[in-house]
């Protein structure tokens, strides 16, 4: 080729050189541009063919070499809706073709770019600094899923959030191991308890060594049953389990008596004949003429009527199942119903008759036990022995002289003549006494039914009672003195405290917490919630430390209105502070709160949320308190969180996920072609976007430009002496060839 070889070969390194040089200028002028991706210059040696010993070094050809998988460097950004990859990976955008009625019609043709400075536009688009719109996967609100997974343009219109209602509340929270209540004292054991009363559930602890409810179920008057009265009467005394009296017929006093004798009396027939049956507990026994002691199995066995007395009670015993003890005392049958049911009699009209029985249906027994069985207001005196116990004379179980005295007022008993509502005479009967104890209590509707005794407390303070003569209130069955904590109001073991126990019911119990919750409308309701401990594992055998929940239902309630409900479990904690037995969650069913309905809703405790440590100040450190509940809300600013996720934010203070932002990766990404504004299309070297391995995205941030001032000018400098090198050889060249023509002159 020779010297116009290297003429030529000059002239194409000048123009590597000036390519080199664009692609450097290209580079330095976009060193600002977001996320821009420099060109290099690759330098490619052309050979023409020739023998191995006339090789030449050839021409020069320049071309591009792309950097795109090479990142910018990322830098935070104040812009909520400006992001960057980090990794690998583009963003999807379509740009708009045309436009129609002010807005953009898109052609459906995917583009790729690292270029996140994205922006709301007045029609709700995300559009980069380059006019590129962004595509993302829109997410379902409910589950919080991607809806599909074909990406699509996003638009983000300010449409209403629908409001939810609540349905699940989380709590967690430690209760104090002794709550400070109002009424707490330390020096009191029990102070700290909510007085047991209607609104506690399942629950009437007993407080050892404080003022409590001390009502036992006692005999008021005990005359020697009266035979042939027909009247049967049940008590139990002293805490002995419940028992039947039976007081009918001629029974003597000795054990030795056959069961015959009750057949006639002063010869006349009293109903026990052979075939006759008795019925207890569900076993039958049935009478023959002389079938001798107790004999059969199952619920049917038989019985002779000339079977002693002392027998026929020993059957007795057998037939309760677990029954003891029972006695034939004075001509008094006393039978005692075991200690896990209750003591069930029927019969044959004749046999019931000469037992001294009433019908079928009175002749069931509860089992006794010391004391109530359920939150009454009131003692549990109970009157037996007497055909007409509702009008026994006081002078029974009271002298004159005797006093009572209720709430601090005293009654006094006088053998007749009383005046005013401090004298009673010892005349009366208890109808009148119970009269007299509600003047003074403040009570109303004190009764005897079935001689079982019912004292009310009044509706401002609890029932305080002592006498002067202990054996009169021994009569009465109670110890001396007596003090029984007010009713709640409202029907015992509901749970329910009314309007006239709020300020009561909140000193004797502990804040738990409030949240706002929502109906379905989106209505705020403000559920408030108070813990009142109602046993103390430190009162000793028989107790525990129990809890009970309460919301609150009516803020504003007055007298018999709703205040507060429990909410029907009790919390029962063991000595290490744990819930025995564990409870995860409860429902409270139809919760209404100042009138609105929110439905049941789920109050979860999740495992081990609630527990029971000591805390200095008695106070329920709530340690977790939210809802699932929202009101309706309107759409005003998006975001992008670090997830990829483009996050509305409402004017209810919901913030919710609303698209996922689509990334693409490719096979071949330096094969792409780049177009305007840092984008770029699919090529085939490149191959096509790949989804779901792409890198992970950081929100309120921007990707710069991966050029180094530096080294390009490090490679301006370069090449300039490359293109001045090139410049010297045509110039050598030239003087060669004007050397050459002066040969020829």
């Amino acid at each position: 080729m020779g010297i116009f070889g290297a003429l030529t070969t000059s002239v194409a390194g000048l123009r590597a050189g000036s390519y080199a040089l664009e692609n450097i200028s290209g580079n330095i002028a976009n060193s600002q541009t977001t996320a821009f991706k420099r060109i290099d210059t690759a330098f490619l040696d052309l050979i023409p063919q020739a023998g191995t010993n006339q090789q030449l070094a050839g021409s020069v050809k320049a071309q591009s070499r792309s950097t795109n998988t090479t990142q910018g460097s990322v830098e935070a950004s104040s812009i909520g809706t400006y992001m960057a990859i980090n990794g690998d990976g583009f963003f999807v955008v379509q740009k708009p073709g045309n436009v129609s009625d002010n807005n953009p019609v898109f052609t459906g043709v995917d583009y790729y770019t690292r270029r996140g400075d994205f922006s709301l536009n007045k029609n709700g688009f995300l559009v980069n600094g380059a006019g590129y719109f962004l595509e993302g996967i829109p997410i379902d609100r409910t589950t919080g899923n991607p809806v599909g997974s074909n990406a699509s343009v996003l638009q983000f219109q300010n449409d209403f959030l629908p409001s939810q209602p609540t349905t699940q509340i989380q709590y967690r929270a430690n209760l104090a191991s002794y709550p400070r209540t109002s009424k707490a004292d330390t020096t009191l054991p029990g102070s700290e308890l909510l007085s047991p009363s209607s609104y506690t559930i399942n629950h009437n602890p007993r407080v050892a060594g404080t003022p409590a409810p001390a009502f036992s179920d006692a005999v008021f008057t005990a005359p020697t049953p009266v035979n042939g009265s027909g009247q049967a009467a049940y008590t139990s005394v002293n805490g002995t389990p419940g028992a039947q009296l039976f007081s009918g017929s001629s029974i003597p006093a000795s054990g030795a008596t056959l069961l015959s004798a009750l057949t006639t009396s002063g010869g006349a027939p009293q109903g026990i004949a052979n075939g006759d049956t008795l019925t207890i507990n569900g076993i039958t026994i049935t009478f023959q003429t002389s079938a001798g002691a107790l004999a059969g199995a199952g619920a049917a066995r038989t019985l002779g009527i000339d079977t002693s007395l002392t027998d026929f009670v020993a059957a007795l015993n057998t037939l309760q199942g677990g029954g003891a003890g029972s006695t034939v005392t004075g001509g008094v049958i006393r039978l005692n119903t075991g200690t896990a049911a209750d003591l069930a009699v029927t019969g044959s009209a004749g046999v019931l008759t000469a037992l001294g029985l009433t019908a079928p249906s009175a002749n069931t027994v509860a089992r006794g036990g010391g004391g109530p069985t359920t939150p009454l207001i009131s003692g549990t005196t109970k009157l037996s022995g007497s055909a007409t116990p509702t009008t026994t004379v006081l002078s029974t179980a009271f002298a004159a002289g005797n006093t009572i005295t209720v709430n601090s007022q005293t009654l006094t008993f006088v053998a007749s003549g009383a005046v005013g509502p401090n004298q009673i005479n010892i005349t009366d009967d208890i109808t009148t006494l119970l009269g007299k104890i509600d003047g003074l209590s403040g009570g109303t509707g004190s009764t005897v039914t079935g001689g079982r005794v019912r004292l009310h407390t009044g509706a401002a303070s609890d029932l305080s009672i002592s006498s002067s003569n202990t054996g009169a209130l021994a009569a009465l069955g109670l110890t001396n003195p007596t003090t029984q904590a007010r009713n709640g109001g409202g029907t015992p073991g509901t749970g329910i405290v009314i309007g006239d126990d709020d300020a009561t019911f909140q000193s004797e119990s502990i804040s738990g917490g409030a949240i706002t919750a929502y109906d379905a409308n989106g209505a705020p309701v403000n559920v408030q919630l108070r813990w009142a401990k109602v046993d103390n594992a430190s009162l000793g055998a028989g107790h525990a430390d129990t809890w009970n929940l309460f919301y609150q239902v009516d803020p504003n309630a007055t007298g018999t209105q709703t205040a507060w409900q429990n909410v029907g479990t009790e919390f029962t904690f063991a000595s290490g502070g744990q819930l025995n037995p564990p409870i995860g969650s409860i429902t409270l069913t139809q919760l209404t709160v100042a009138g609105v309905n929110i439905g049941d809703v789920n109050l979860s405790f999740g495992k081990g949320g609630l527990t029971q440590f000591a805390d200095t100040n008695g106070n329920v450190q709530v340690n977790q308190l939210q809802q699932d509940g929202f009101a309706a809300g309107q759409l005003q600013s998006v975001s992008v969180s670090n997830e990829g996720r483009v996050v509305g934010t409402y004017s209810n203070g919901r913030n919710i996920d609303l698209a996922q932002v689509a990334v693409a990766t490719f096979n071949g990404a330096n094969f792409l072609k780049r177009i305007d504004g840092g984008a770029f299309a699919v090529t085939n070297e490149s191959g096509q976007a790949l989804f779901g391995k792409g890198g992970t995205i950081s929100g309120s941030s921007l990707e710069g430009s991966n050029v180094d001032i530096a080294d390009e000018f490090t490679k301006l400098i370069v090449t300039q002496q490359a293109y001045s090198a090139n410049t010297k050889v045509i110039t050598t060249a030239n003087t060669m060839v004007q050397d050459l023509l002066n040969v020829l002159r």
